[in-house]
């Protein structure tokens, strides 16, 4: 058992023990206490205010709606509001909870130190006016810490979050970050500060954009920032995004990468970006590209935070468009513009292209280049008008362009090379340069449009060959080139000008508005030979113009190897009208293929060894012959028509209405005339009109130049010296049915058949298939003759005739020498007459007629058939059988080519002969033959004719054989013994045997 003095010590510690105990577990209690209601009510105002002004002295408006303790975390807010109150467009920053993380050894002096924050689940949202609040733009997903670091530098790390469907890091440290509440851009747009309405109009269209844009795939950016805020043009940025595929309002793209790096100012105060932007596949409305690269550098002029420079490089190994397609493209530029504008102040462009292919054709290198400058408003032209159209939004710009293309190739032309260049200083376009290599040729050209008046101009030179762009031009214009043909192509300079549609009318009638003011005056040479529908010229040259719907050549000039034209032509487009006026040395048959075929024949009439000397006049409408007229002087030597040669012809031409007038011709053949009053060609009935025609050449020759049937019928007739003519009438150019035509004719000496003539005149009427001799008369060996005749012709048939012919006094003995080559001795005159009235040219025994004979004081008996018994009368007495014949009378009828007579008397003295029968045209005789002895003896003839009756009997024969070979037989037999006193010799020669291989003659049989 203890001392008592030592228990009030124990229970003293005791009580101090327990009392200490349960101050501790109430301690321990309100520490619990105070924890759980720091967790779950939170700090109290005296503590979370000064937090609150830390983060303001910082930089952050911090709102949220409780500051609770965490045990493991510090303090912690939940539903933090980064912002302003009172102003809705500012951008807000909602996070669930924000740990403040405080320095604990300024905490253990009882300071406040916030060190860093860490943000979990926050979401940055940034309303837009006039825009649902459900779709402002939004950062969601925010996890980051941020640190607080000396000096008013923030470092953000491990910054997460998803915008627009893409994850997002970001990384980067500010200095001065409390100056970023002073960034106008996160201040709302007031109605005090109108400028600032911009950004929120672009972020308004930066959510309807990201509204439209669609991934594959989650994209990645990353983005790593540094910088001072109190000077933005400090900040270093680095941006990369990265999208498997993306499909955008402007595209879509596969594999694509972008990255951007924003560089801090220069010591010039210059703020520098670049911009990479690449993809495996692009495509859009407007193009496909294939490997696909961009390249940005943007960089800020010195002194200005509103202009920037940019320098541009796009590249693509496959580029498709709606337009064209190309490979291995490259784009350079180089501008200045500015952030509040869209449109370059400034800058020039590169663009080439390995082979581009389009709708319109291929090249095989695309080279274009160009410039830009936008004067200032002090240097701006006066200010365009509304009817400038389009053209208004280049007014304020200088442009410059060059562009080059290499093996050109489309369905209608193919160029070598192609080199343009121009400008535009409004209101001027020009093209400055213009020189392409096509077809072995070249075309050199400059131009220009005042778009004020709309007045386009262009000279151009070329000697290329129109034929291989024939696909480019109008209608018209392949028509015209057509008949065109040259060895090498011509040389062709203009300068043309016209007036284009207003600007405003978007569908001109192009033809109809630009015609009436088009303009070309040119010149064009042709050196080294060509063609114009098949007909060759050695050169040509002209200078030609347009105007007023009118074309003027003044100076044409063609050469050929015989000759040239000079040739002055008017046209006009708008009535079809035209007028020629040349001079022409040239052969007219070149001319052959462009006449219809009717107007060609008139070609085979004539041929020259000379071309004629031409001046003359055209006029017409095109495509309209019946109004072509023209009117000509021309002087032709050595030339022929229808066979026939001419030395000179001279005359005046004059053409209308298909009607060609040559007006007081001169024909000369050598010494040999023709002329008329007046030669007229009637196209519309193919008839030629002869007007007071005179001849002094051969008929024959003009025959031949008429026609081959009128040449054949007067063959027979023909003139030792061309004799006078006088003619006129209607000649046809086809045929003779249409011919009228009448002929006086006086000359000689005159031959037809076997018979001559010193002189002859008459009377040549050709008319249609007729040809008709009257009034013909004419010396007639030493006698006079006249007759008629008229022959009708037939196509392929022998032409009719019938014809008359009288004579009277004619000199047997000449008339004889002519018929027959031989020597008789044959007097006496002659007349008688021959009417022929059906027979033809070709068959003598188609021919009928009747005629007479008379013969006065004539020697005849040396004529075979008439000397038959003057063997016998000069046995009788010699002399009788050759005494001469007082008359000779006879008539006769043709029938068949047979001449027939029942009236052939001869009378002399001694005997008279009494003929009938026939002999045919091939002379063949059947005839008898009857002598009356002593019957025209005077006063006693008839006396002893009658008692001589018997004899008489004795000497009726009958004759056959031919003209120059009678055979005669007596037509009473009697024994040749006694016949023999009175015919010795024919006795005689009976007696003895006929020679073998002689026959009768089958002449027609005796009547």
């Amino acid at each position: 058992m203890g001392h008592p003095h030592h228990r009030p010590f124990w229970r003293l510690c005791f009580l101090c023990f327990r009392r200490c105990r349960i101050a501790l577990w109430f301690l321990i209690f309100l520490l619990l206490a105070s924890i759980i209601y720091l967790n779950q009510v939170g700090l109290p105002s005296w503590i979370s205010r000064p937090l609150v002004q830390r983060l303001q002295a910082r930089g952050l408006d911090l709102q949220f709606s409780r500051l609770r303790l965490r045990f493991y975390q510090g303090f912690v807010a939940d539903n933090v509001r980064f912002g302003q109150a009172g102003q809705p467009l500012s951008p807000h920053l909602l996070v669930n909870e924000v740990r403040l993380l405080l320095n604990f050894r300024a905490l253990a002096h009882l300071h406040f130190q916030i060190d860093a924050l860490v943000l979990q689940r926050g979401q940055l949202t940034w309303p837009l006016p006039d825009y649902p609040p459900d779709n402002a733009l939004s950062v969601q997903h925010i996890q980051t810490y941020l640190r607080f670091l000396p000096n008013d530098q923030w470092a953000l790390d491990d910054f997460s979050a998803s915008f627009a469907g893409a994850h997002i890091q970001l990384s980067g440290i500010i200095t001065n970050a409390s100056a970023l509440r002073h960034w106008k851009v996160l201040h709302p747009a007031g109605h005090a500060r109108p400028s600032l309405e911009v950004w929120p109009n672009r972020l308004r269209r930066l959510a309807e954009t990201l509204d439209r844009i669609h991934f594959s795939a989650s994209p990645e950016l990353r983005l790593d920032l540094s910088g001072d805020a109190r000077s933005p043009e400090s900040f270093t940025a680095r941006i990369a995004l990265t999208a498997p595929g993306a499909d955008t309002p402007w595209g879509a793209v596969s594999q694509g990468r972008f990255t951007a790096k924003l560089f801090p100012a220069d010591t010039n105060g210059s703020l520098r970006a670049q911009l990479n932007l690449e993809a495996a596949q692009a495509k859009s409305r407007w193009a496909a590209i294939t490997n696909f690269a961009l390249l940005i550098h943007l960089v800020s002029l010195p002194g200005s935070t509103n202009l920037v420079t940019a320098d541009l490089r796009l590249s693509a190994d496959q580029a498709h468009t709606q337009w064209a397609q190309g490979t291995n493209a490259l784009f350079t530029a180089q501008w200045v513009h500015s952030i509040t504008n869209p449109v370059p102040l400034s800058g020039q462009g590169h663009f080439q292209c390995g082979f581009v292919q389009s709708r319109w054709g291929s090249a095989a290198q695309l080279d274009f280049s160009g410039s830009m400058d936008r004067l200032l408003s002090t240097n701006l032209p006066p200010a365009s008008d509304p009817a400038w159209g389009l053209w208004t939004n280049l007014q304020p710009f200088l442009l410059d362009w060059r562009c080059h293309l290499s093996d050109f190739q489309s369905p209608k032309i193919v160029v070598d090379e192609i080199t343009c260049a121009g400008k535009w200083r409004a209101p001027l376009l020009t093209i400055t340069n213009l020189e392409a290599r096509l077809y072995q040729g070249s075309l050199n050209a400059h131009a220009g449009l005042n778009v004020a008046s709309r007045l386009a101009h262009a000279s151009l030179s070329s000697d290329f060959d129109p034929h291989k762009i024939h696909a480019l031009l109008t209608e018209g214009g392949r028509r015209f080139l057509q008949p065109l043909a040259w060895d090498q192509p011509p040389r062709l300079s203009a300068d043309l000008a016209l007036t284009l549609p207003a600007w405003t009318n978007l569908q001109p009638d192009w033809r109809a508005e630009i015609r009436p003011s088009f303009q070309i005056h040119g010149q064009f040479s042709l050196e080294h030979g060509g063609s114009f529908n098949t007909i060759p010229v050695a050169s040509a040259r002209s200078h030609f113009a347009y105007s007023n719907l009118s074309w003027s050549l003044p100076d044409l000039t063609l050469t050929r190897p015989e000759g040239r034209i000079e040739a002055l032509l008017h046209a006009s487009d708008l009535t079809h009208d035209f007028y020629w006026h040349f001079s022409s040395s040239i052969d007219p048959r070149i001319l052959r293929p462009l006449l219809d075929q009717p107007q060609q024949r008139a070609f085979d009439l004539i041929s020259f060894s000379q071309p004629p000397l031409l001046d003359a006049e055209v006029w017409g409408r095109f495509h309209d012959p019946q109004r072509t007229g023209f009117k000509a002087r021309v002087a032709l030597t050595n030339f022929s028509l229808r066979g026939a040669s001419a030395t000179s012809l001279q005359t005046a031409l004059q053409y209308t209405n298909r009607v060609l007038q040559c007006l007081a011709p001169l024909v000369q053949l050598g010494p040999q005339l023709l002329r008329a009053d007046g030669l007229a060609a009637d196209f519309n009935v193919h008839l030629v009109y002869l007007t007071n025609g005179f001849s002094t050449a051969d008929p024959l020759l003009v025959a031949r130049a008429i026609g081959p049937h009128i040449a054949r019928a007067i063959e027979p007739y023909h003139f030792d010296h061309p004799p006078v003519a006088h003619v006129h009438g209607i000649i046809p150019m086809e045929g003779e049915e249409g011919a009228d035509l009448e002929f006086d004719l006086d000359g000689g000496p005159f031959h037809w058949w076997k018979l001559a003539s010193p002189h002859i005149t008459g009377h040549v009427h050709w008319a249609g298939l007729q040809l008709a001799l009257s009034g013909v008369r004419a010396d007639f060996y030493d006698g006079a003759a006249w007759g008629s005749a008229n022959f009708r012709f037939h196509p392929n048939q022998p032409a009719a005739l019938q014809f008359s012919l009288s004579a009277t006094n004619a000199l047997l003995q000449f008339l004889a020498a002519d018929l027959s080559p031989g020597t008789n001795h044959l007097e006496g005159r002659l007349s008688g007459n021959l009417s022929v009235t059906q027979g033809d040219t070709e068959n003598w025994q188609s021919v009928f007629g009747y005629g007479s004979l008379d013969l006065r004081d004539g020697v005849i008996w040396d004529i075979p058939l008439f000397g038959i018994f003057s063997p016998v009368l000069n046995g009788i007495a010699p002399g009788l059988g050759s005494s001469r014949a007082t008359a000779a009378t006879c008539t006769f009828v043709a029938t068949n080519g047979v001449l027939r007579s029942d009236d052939l008397e001869i009378r002399s003295p001694p005997v008279r002969l009494d003929y009938r029968g026939t002999v045919d045209l091939q002379s063949r005789l059947n005839a008898r033959v009857e002598a009356a002895l002593l019957r025209d003896m005077w006063l006693v003839g008839p006396i002893v004719s009658t008692v001589f009756w018997p004899v008489t009997k004795m000497f009726e024969y009958k004759v056959t054989g031919t003209l120059h070979d009678p055979k005669s037989e007596p037509v009473f037999i009697l024994p040749k013994l006694m016949l023999l006193p009175f015919h010795p010799l024919r006795g005689l020669k009976g007696l003895l045997p006929e020679e073998p291989g002689l026959s009768h003659t089958n002449s027609p049989p005796p009547p």
